[in-house]
């Protein structure tokens, strides 16, 4: 079966050959510079391979060819965040993914990051309040509310949203973390202890700081 460049290109990236996949869109993009979603596909790629410049380049042709596409505004803020550490353009484009697609929950969510990284912690939890109400089982928005509500003092919500995200995946050690440091702060030494031995035996060291999984999303 004879396969179009395009159609290589996303068999390369499902296959995890990040390199191969660029290779594959680029003779896409060649033969039609005017496929927005050639664009987007290697500027995931490109991501893939930690190349963010190059791949914010490309979801910015992306979003120039096709200004109504969410997902590319969405990539590009991932990228923005993820590879460039720029909180402030992720937020923009975040918001600009969620003015043309309301329901896109992951958008709501890492925007809620962004905001919290910069220590906009009310906006943080308005945005995973509204992730959480297009996804009532996403645990990491619950997990990074609870963060967000610690860091503001409102214990007991956090310790709310830590309870909901260990009930929906008790495997996850960090939530235990998060509650006990909680617990700590609230003087409750015995449950803290508990909570951080729980999470101390399942190899954790660090409360890590989730993205939406794959898709972030790459």
């Amino acid at each position: 079966m004879h396969l179009t460049w395009f159609e290589k290109g996303q068999s390369f990236y499902g296959a995890g050959d990040y390199e191969k996949a660029v290779e594959a869109y680029t003779e896409a993009i060649d033969m039609d510079p005017k496929n927005a979603l050639v664009y987007n596909k290697r500027g995931l790629a490109y991501a893939k391979l930690c190349n963010f410049d190059q791949a914010i380049k490309d979801f910015d042709s992306a979003t120039e060819l096709d200004p109504k596409d969410a997902t590319a505004y969405y990539n590009r803020g991932n990228a923005y965040y993820i590879g460039l550490d720029n909180y402030q353009q992720a937020i923009k484009d975040y918001s600009k993914a969620i003015a043309l697609y309301p329901r896109h929950g992951a958008s709501y969510y890492n925007r809620g990051n962004a905001y919290r990284k910069l220590g906009a912690y009310q906006q943080a939890i308005r945005d995973y309040g509204k992730a959480i109400a297009l996804n009532p089982r996403h645990g990491a928005s619950y997990y990074n509310r609870g963060i967000t509500f610690r860091k503001l003092g409102a214990y007991q919500q956090a310790i709310r949203d830590f309870d909901r995200a260990i009930e929906l995946n008790p495997e996850n050690a960090a939530p235990y973390q998060g509650r006990g440091y909680t617990y700590a702060d609230l003087g409750n030494a015995r449950q803290a202890i508990r909570d951080l031995t729980i999470s101390a035996k399942s190899g954790n060291k660090e409360t890590p700081d989730y993205l939406y999984p794959d898709g972030i999303e790459w």
